[in-house]
């Protein structure tokens, strides 16, 4: 007696499919995809709060020279300040500020314009007096 080709022979025992093993995931990959990620956004959030330019205040000082975002920081408000801000506008682009600066012309002690943002986008700018001890 013979079987059909695709007929399991009933006096055989079944065939029994092995799946393939089940990866583990590795701890060390999950903590680097979540603390990657999570180090990224930290590192922005702290610059972007440490910036002269989103986090100083009418009163703060700031070190540096305007025309180099690069030099500019804050300072405590004494010999190492070179100007005090007396004047903040927010949420403006950098061409608002008008060639002589004349957004900080409700500033007259201001005599320096620093502007800091997103390049096409908006910002802040700062009205600063030179800074006197």
């Amino acid at each position: 007696m013979s079987t059909p080709q695709n007929m399991p022979d009933p006096t055989q025992p079944a065939a029994v499919e092995q799946q393939p093993a089940k990866k583990k995931r590795s701890p060390v990959k999950l903590i680097i995809a979540i603390l990657v990620p999570l180090a990224v956004i930290g590192f922005g959030v702290f610059g972007y709060l440490n910036s002269v330019g989103s986090s100083s205040k009418v009163g703060d000082c700031v070190s540096g020279n305007v025309t180099d975002a690069n030099t500019i920081k804050k300072a405590e408000c004494g010999p190492g300040a070179t100007y005090k801000v007396v004047g903040r506008i927010e949420d403006k682009k950098q061409d608002e500020g008008g060639a002589d600066g004349a957004i900080c012309s409700p500033y007259p002690t201001a005599e320096a314009l620093y502007w800091e943002g997103r390049e096409g986008g908006k910002g802040n700018f700062l009205c600063l007096e030179p800074f006197k001890a």
